[in-house]
């Protein structure tokens, strides 16, 4: 199973401010933009962007 990541907030903007508090920090992809889920219940969810792996790693040339 892969990592995500999920935030929990009261409001629409706290769940916003978290998701980019969490870009700042990693790299990711949004998978889930801040949704309501019941009441004043907000989430958001994210997992981690991929890296390219760099021209020497992982990859063969044939020449």
């Amino acid at each position: 199973m892969g990592v995500s990541f999920g935030i929990a907030a009261d409001t629409a903007q706290e769940c916003a401010d978290g998701l980019a508090l969490l870009q700042q920090a990693v790299e990711v992809t949004v998978t889930l933009r801040p949704a309501q889920v019941g009441g004043s219940r907000w989430v958001a969810r994210a997992i981690p962007t991929p890296k390219a792996p760099a021209d020497s790693e992982g990859l063969t040339v044939e020449r």
